[in-house]
């Protein structure tokens, strides 16, 4: 289906510790939106808590995705310069933001407790994205160098930290624990995972094919890692176990996925039009790896049944995550060129049948019915991490351009796409609904958001240090 709708406008040490925020916001203040101070507390250096800043050595820490366990412990996933290459990285956090020192415990990776170290090989290693297992396991997804070429990778580890031996034992170069994949001479890259109820893993990304282009992948593993030859058992040039899906001759990527109850996979992503422009892609497929007939419609642009391709105007439009409603109604949120030039936020609620929602962001923001934008000021504005709380608001964490710097964002939304005036009010130079956070005089990024319980917001991202480095950064707000 596609909606072609034309905007109207608009190491070393290990050390955790808090930093100091230079946005002037009153953080002691009461109220939704405020940086929380149980987390992060207990530094004896004047800087407020709510924040805690991870550097892994001299090289750049940065996180990609974070998942919270039922115990309130925060897990981070992303990766570390080693002083030659990338290696994944996970932490985990206790609920007061220190170190978990019970996890990557022994571990000789040149890493304190609390921390696990992986490396694959020479070469540089990525971890994109993570999910925990009820059992406390940790499911982690993201990519490999392999000479000129990446390789997906899929990896578990145990509640300890350490790597998962019943897990990917396939003979494939690596060691027990670690899933390799290559689809191809090409770059493959996983970019997001999830876990269905059954402990299958489904892991979509991208993969070069033949013509140089890229297409969405959708992967599924069995519990054991092993691949699931039941799924994806069409005539698109990869093995069973994996779907490769091309919507033109341009390059089509998958960012982040979602599973219905009903076994089906909704992938958000974008892919690139004949004018050149970027536009956002929905794609729902079902539970065997078929796209869903039921789900959009063949439009003029040759998009088939199963996708959904949304152009808000003549720029590029991403979609970076996606979170669905308990209504069965899908949420996307990512970043729109406006007509300024500017990026802005951007969410999209589709109804279960891929249609646009009438009923959300009925504001005059130069978007239809069904969409909402975001301007948070001059420059641009990307939407990176999506969260729906338990009450249907929709918090939306990124990243904001303040002149040679990039400041965290995080918005929230009512159910109707609305900014939400209850939530971020402090004078931080935004509009009620947004909260502006600065670390410092470098570049701030969130880059995934969580919603804890009803009363905590959990974002994860990378901060500029002061020697220029990047560390791991994670907030916790209030929600209430």
């Amino acid at each position: 289906m596609n909606m072609n709708v034309k905007s109207k406008g608009a190491l070393g040490l290990a050390t955790v510790s808090t930093v100091a925020l230079l946005a002037g916001i009153a953080w002691a203040a009461e109220g939704a939106g405020m940086l929380d101070a149980s987390f992060g507390a207990g530094e004896d250096d004047g800087t407020p808590a709510g924040v805690v800043s991870t550097s892994l050595g001299n090289g750049d820490d940065m996180a990609e995705d974070l998942s919270v366990d039922a115990d309130g412990h925060v897990v981070v996933v992303g990766n570390r310069h080693n002083g030659e290459s990338n290696d994944i990285v996970l932490v985990r956090y206790t609920t007061d933001g220190s170190f978990d020192a019970g996890f990557g415990v022994g571990e000789d990776d040149g890493t304190p407790n609390g921390v696990v170290n992986i490396s694959l090989g020479e070469g540089n290693d990525f971890g994109t994205a993570v999910a925990q297992q009820a059992d406390g396991k940790v499911v982690v997804a993201g990519y490999h160098e392999e000479g000129a070429s990446t390789n997906i990778v899929v990896l578990r580890v145990n509640a300890d930290g350490t790597l998962d031996q019943g897990f990917g034992t396939a003979d494939d170069g690596t060691e027990n624990g670690i899933v390799n994949i290559s689809l191809g001479d090409g770059n493959d890259v996983a970019r997001d995972v999830a876990l269905q109820a059954d402990g299958k893993i489904v892991v979509v990304g991208d993969s070069v094919a033949a013509d140089g282009s890229s297409n969405i992948i959708v992967a599924r593993l069995n519990a054991d890692g092993s691949v699931d030859e039941g799924f994806g058992q069409s005539e698109d040039g990869t093995p069973n176990g994996f779907v490769a899906t091309s919507l033109g001759n341009g390059d089509d990527k998958a960012n982040s996925l979602v599973l219905q109850a009903d076994g089906k996979i909704v992938v958000a992503g974008n892919r690139v039009a004949d004018d050149g422009s970027s536009n956002i892609i929905v794609a729902r497929y079902d539970a065997a790896g078929v796209p869903d007939p039921t789900f959009g419609a063949s439009g003029d642009d040759g998009t088939p049944e199963g996708f959904v391709n949304i152009s808000l105007g003549e720029g590029d439009d991403v979609a970076r995550d996606i979170a669905l409603q308990a209504d069965g109604k899908v949420v996307v949120a990512g970043d729109s060129v406006s007509a300024d030039g500017s990026s802005n936020f951007v969410l999209a609620r589709l109804n279960a049948d891929g249609t646009p929602d009438d009923g959300f962001g009925v504001a005059e923001d130069g978007t239809p019915n069904g969409f909402v934008s975001t301007s948070l000021g001059e420059g641009n504005d990307y939407a990176t991490g999506l969260a729906i709380q338990n009450d249907g608001k929709l918090v939306v964490a990124g990243y904001h351009q303040e002149g040679d710097s990039t400041n965290i964002a995080v918005a929230r939304y009512e159910a109707n796409g609305d900014l939400d005036q209850a939530f971020g009010t402090a004078d931080d130079g935004t509009e009620n609904g947004i909260v502006n956070i600065s670390l410092g005089d470098g570049d701030d990024m969130a880059q995934a958001v969580v919603v804890q319980g009803d009363k905590l917001i959990v974002v994860a991202g990378t901060t500029t240090a002061t020697d220029g480095s990047k560390n791991i950064a994670v907030l916790r707000l209030t929600a209430q």
